[in-house]
């Protein structure tokens, strides 16, 4: 349980303090860095140094790939031993908007160079509104201590679905929302991951091409471990991509059918 315990008492650490920083009133929400296909806030350089107190404070040197910062070394002068993969923020519009659903999400994988989503061995995702979600491979996902499982039972299915801001929908994502389903977007792709997780979502599908492995391989170890399936959108494994892989699109789902059907409906073509 030691990588497990690490990275929730750092992922805790960085909630609480982006947390704080959030109700200082300060101007959190400013932009200080504009991307291509983000913008990084205050909140989120606030984040990103709540990681790097939490690293020292545990007293491990790490390699670390964040959103905000790229790639960097911390490690108080020693080689790195570990890779932490950490998306400081995800829900910063949210944050920005006043909508309190938002998350840090982490993951450790114990070795320094070329990690790889298979090589993640722990991760956290935690948040204020929804608890922190946590997982280590081959021991099961769990929920501020209590054991989840992804699966929904008796009602209409609930999908996330990210296909805005990336020209003309798929047909297959098109057919889905046309009344088998409920659609339920809400600006924390790693958490709706989580809510798969632990079955308030059945699944999760971003068709945009623009998701980095420190939006969703944290809360993809969770949700392979509470039972469920993450893959690309055309349902090649995540298995051997390496965790700085950036440009993807992916389903998240409770099992593997619904997996594999979503993969099917991603991959129909318009008429040419």
């Amino acid at each position: 349980m030691g990588d497990l315990e690490i990275v929730k008492r750092m992922a805790l650490r960085v909630r609480d303090e982006t947390t704080a920083y959030l109700a200082s009133g300060e101007d959190f929400a400013e932009v200080v860095r504009r991307r291509p296909r983000d913008v990084t806030r205050r909140i989120d350089l606030a984040a990103e140094r709540a990681l790097d107190d939490a690293i020292s404070a545990e007293g491990i040197a790490a390699r670390v790939i964040s959103e905000e910062l790229g790639e960097r070394i911390v490690s108080g002068g020693r080689s790195p031993e570990c890779t932490l993969l950490f998306d400081p923020v995800d829900g910063s519009n949210n944050v920005a908007s006043g909508i309190p659903y938002y998350c840090t999400a982490l993951a450790l994988a114990q070795v320094a160079e070329h990690a790889t989503f298979a090589d993640l061995a722990a991760a956290a995702v935690s948040s204020a509104c929804c608890g922190t979600f946590a997982a280590a491979r081959g021991q099961g996902a769990f929920l501020d201590g209590k054991k989840i499982n992804a699966g929904r039972s008796g009602r209409k299915p609930a999908y996330g679905i990210y296909a805005y801001g990336a020209g003309a929908m798929p047909p297959g994502l098109v057919a889905l929302q046309e009344g088998e389903c409920i659609v339920r977007t809400m600006g924390s792709i790693a958490l709706d991951i989580c809510q798969v997780a632990k079955g308030t979502l059945d699944a999760v599908i971003d068709s945009r091409g623009k998701v980095s492995g420190y939006d969703v391989m944290a809360a993809g170890l969770i949700l392979r471990e509470a039972g469920g399936e993450l893959c690309q959108a055309d349902g090649a494994s995540m298995d051997t991509m390496p965790i700085e892989r950036s440009g993807l699109s992916i389903v998240a789902a409770a099992n593997t059918g619904l997996r594999d059907r979503l993969v099917t409906l991603l991959s129909i073509r318009r008429p040419v």
